[in-house]
């Protein structure tokens, strides 16, 4: 056997062939690679737009919470000096809820109502 016997020649493709078949392929790989490129733009798109709102709506209930815990702080504050202290516990029996020391005498006024033009008007009800 000689040296160029151990290699059979293998027929191969033409040329032309192999460029048909690669090019069809980029056409095919670049139309797959636009139709992801879309896809992905369009979530995108939407996903931003999400997210924005999202960003808003938690900057809304941030602010909300930081109003109830002062409320809470402020409720809190109030209940310890209504507990603690006998002043504050008797001018809100007095003034919330119009409760008065035995034998004392309570006279009640008649509220004034500021009108439109800033005149003190009596009111209605008693």
């Amino acid at each position: 056997m000689t040296q160029n016997d151990d290699y059979a020649e293998t027929p191969t493709e033409t040329p032309t062939e192999t460029q048909n078949s690669g090019s069809s392929f980029r056409v095919l790989l670049v139309g797959a690679c636009a139709v992801v490129f879309v896809i992905l733009l369009v979530a995108g798109y939407d996903g931003s737009r999400d997210l924005a709102r999202l960003k808003s709506r938690e900057a809304q209930l941030e602010a909300r919470l930081r109003k109830t815990e002062a409320s809470v702080s402020a409720l809190r504050d109030r209940i310890s000096r209504l507990r603690w202290d006998p002043y504050m516990l008797e001018r809100v029996a007095r003034e919330e809820l119009g409760l008065s020391r035995p034998g004392e005498i309570v006279v009640i006024l008649p509220r004034a109502d500021i009108g439109a033009a800033g005149k003190v008007t009596p009111s209605s009800t008693p």
